[in-house]
Order: C-alpha cells, then sequence, then structure tokens
C-alpha cells in the first residue's frame, strides 16, 4: 500500500513502514502561519480573563489550600480516568486520611496511577514555580513518577520509548496513527523543548495548544503519554505566569470530548486544520478555568451559610465549620482537631450525620470514615457545559 501524500499545509509527512505508515511531525517552530482571526482573538481574551478570575480568587480563600488539593485530585481522577482507571474522589480521599492516621493501605492499580499522578503534578508544578525552567529532565522525572508501580513488563520509565507504537482509531475504519519511529524521539523532544524555553513564537495559550499537539504527535514514552501531556499543560500555564497555584484540571474537558480531542488532533497532522484544533483546545482551557472559579465561589458561599447556621463554640457547630479544611475525615481527626474526647467526637458527628451535613463512607461499624456531603458535591459535580 503506497504511503499517502499530505497536503502542504500538513505540520508533517508520512514514511513507509509496514502495516501502516509512520507519522513524523515537522520540528518546532512551525513553518506555516497560523491566523489568528477576530473569533479567536475573542477565544483567546476570554480564556485570560477567566484564568485571571480563578487565580486571583482562589489564594484569597481561607481553605485555599483544600481547594488546590482538591481540584488537584480531581485532575488526578480526570486524567486516569481518560486511560481506562476507574476511581471515585472518596478513594482518593479515603487513601490519604488512612496514611496519615500512619495505616498500610494496599491499592489498585487504578488507584495508584490517580495517586501517581496526583504526586506528579504536585510536585512538576512546585519545580516550575520556583524557577525550574520546563526541560526534558524534568519530564522523564515526571514520567517516572507517574509509572511508579503500574508499569508493564519490559516498558521504559523515565526515559524515552526505544520502541515503535501505534494508536488505535476510535474509528474501526479508519487505520491507526503512528508516531515517529522511537529513533526519531529524541532530536523531536529537544526541538520541543528548545521551543517552549526559547517562548515560543504566539500568544502563549496558542503556543500551548501547539506544544500539546506536538508532545502527543511524538508520544515520546511507551506508556503514559497522554497524563504527562496534561501535566505539561499545567505546568506551562504556571511558567507563562497564568497559574499561581494548581487550580486548573483540563483534563475533565478533554475527557468529556475524547473523540473529538482525538480527531482534531489528526485533523492538524493530516490536513493541516490548526485553526479547529487551536479553537478546541482553548476553549477547554476557558471552560475549566470559569468551572474551577465558579466551584471556587460555590464553596465560598456555602461557608458563608454554614458560618451562620452555626455560630457556637460547640464541637458539632466548630467541625460544620471546619469541613472546609477537613472535607474527609474519622472520629480520630476531629478529636485532634478540636482536642476533644472520643465521645465527644462522636455526637458531634452524630449530629451533623442526623443533619445531613456528613455521611458516612465506609459501611463499617468500626473505624468508619465521613465526608462533607455539600462540599463533595462542589468538589465532584458535572458542570452542565
Amino acid at each position: 500500500m503506497p504511503t499517502r501524500e499530505l497536503p502542504e499545509e500538513a505540520p508533517g509527512h508520512y514514511r513507509e513502514s509496514h502495516p501502516h505508515p509512520y507519522y513524523i511531525p515537522e520540528k518546532l517552530p512551525l513553518t506555516t502561519q497560523i491566523a489568528v482571526d477576530d473569533v479567536l482573538t475573542e477565544l483567546i481574551a476570554d480564556a485570560t480573563f477567566q484564568l485571571g478570575r480563578i487565580d486571583g480568587i482562589s489564594p484569597t480563600v481561607d481553605f485555599s489550600p483544600v481547594l488546590y488539593t482538591s481540584l488537584v485530585r480531581l485532575e488526578a481522577v480526570e486524567t486516569a480516568e481518560i486511560e481506562g482507571a476507574d476511581v471515585e474522589m472518596d478513594e482518593v480521599y479515603a487513601y490519604h486520611t488512612r496514611t496519615n492516621a500512619g495505616e498500610n493501605v494496599d491499592t489498585s492499580r487504578d488507584l495508584q496511577e490517580v495517586l501517581n499522578a496526583e504526586r506528579a503534578l504536585q510536585e512538576g508544578f512546585s519545580a516550575i514555580k520556583h524557577g525550574e525552567p520546563i526541560a526534558l529532565e524534568l519530564l522523564q522525572s515526571l514520567h517516572e513518577l507517574l509509572l511508579e508501580n503500574v508499569r508493564n513488563e519490559g516498558e521504559e520509565v523515565g526515559e524515552w520509548r526505544t520502541s515503535d507504537v501505534h494508536i488505535p482509531s476510535p474509528y474501526a475504519s479508519q487505520p491507526p496513527f503512528v508516531p515517529p519511529p522511537h529513533r526519531n524521539v529524541p532530536e523531536l523532544m529537544d526541538s520541543l523543548e528548545a521551543y517552549i524555553q526559547m517562548g515560543g513564537q504566539h500568544h502563549p495559550l496558542v503556543d500551548l495548544a501547539i506544544t500539546h499537539y506536538q508532545f502527543e504527535t511524538i508520544h515520546p514514552c511507551e506508556d503514559g503519554n497522554g497524563r504527562l501531556g496534561r501535566i505539561l499543560i499545567v505546568l506551562q500555564l504556571c511558567a507563562a505566569g497564568y497559574l499561581s497555584e494548581p487550580y486548573l484540571y483540563p483534563s475533565a474537558y478533554f475527557n468529556r470530548n475524547k473523540q473529538e480531542y482525538v480527531e482534531k488532533m489528526r485533523a492538524v497532522s493530516e490536513h493541516g486544520d490548526w485553526r479547529d484544533w487551536i479553537t478546541f483546545f482553548i476553549e477547554g482551557i476557558e471552560v475549566q478555568a470559569r468551572d474551577s472559579y465558579e466551584r471556587t465561589l460555590r464553596l465560598m458561599e456555602l461557608r458563608r451559610d454554614y458560618e451562620q447556621r452555626y455560630q457556637d463554640q460547640k464541637t458539632s457547630h466548630r467541625l460544620a465549620r471546619g469541613v472546609f479544611d477537613m472535607p474527609y475525615f474519622t472520629a480520630h481527626d476531629v478529636q485532634n482537631r478540636f482536642d476533644v474526647s472520643r465521645q465527644t467526637a462522636y455526637n458531634a458527628i452524630e449530629e451533623l450525620v442526623s443533619e445531613g451535613i456528613i455521611v458516612e463512607t465506609t459501611g463499617n461499624q468500626r473505624n468508619q470514615e465521613y465526608k462533607a456531603i455539600d462540599v463533595f458535591d462542589i468538589l465532584e459535580g458535572i458542570p452542565d457545559r
């Protein structure tokens, strides 16, 4: 089967291989022009505005660390879900609650993938925030974290792939997409690193769409490319000054629009259709920034409501006000937090359970765990988009 010729606008070419040709993207910077018309300019402005709002309001809330920890965990759950993992937020919080209490906790492979994603995003963001550049060495170290204890036999971890891979199409009638051969990966990744570090050649959000496409098209790792590429989005937003903390979780948008995500990247490869891809990508940034802002507002409103309803200094009222700092907890946590007896802690918990503020999550008679229902409804709620 002859290798299909691509139009001049395509940012790469096919190279003969069996049974499907490799796709070799051109190195960055692109040789073709990216047209930024009035519609795209307005979209960029909207996304920039939403990023500014979330980064402006979040540090003002006094439960800010809990907020961005929750958003990081949302991102970790969503990014792992795209790759097939099935984990609820409760499981992630339960794991941290138990390990903080000194318990040894067995984890499923799916949960381990989420925990790895959470840790990799936090460590990567911290590195950029403290002045480290977005470099290949950093990406490889984050890849090693992502695959810790979940690697498949024979997979390279923390290194670029040394074998060729293919990506199945969502359509049975369409052949798989075959990224460049492994021997081309180092030079393509060197080019990507140089482009990011030089600051690109377009508006930062446009360049973010370009570099995300380039990373996923190179597909530099044997596994974990999607997870690492989505972490890179957040790191670049930090490096560009859009995020002071990881308040954005872009994977939710790509998870909800998974097929369109794949289609639009392939349309870039085969037709040079940058306009649709960049529009789709920046819309995702805008949607997720707006969603983070709205969740933050709802949490602030809920906190004001609880402060009005639970004004006393008795333990149950202090606990109701405290669930924003401690949304998932045990009776022992309540004892330690408020310096009360075990019985007082249980009485406070029972009062809030009866009022529908918290709910027991394990179904056990002993070693029970509780979560704040309204807080989790806001954190886990799927936006109407």
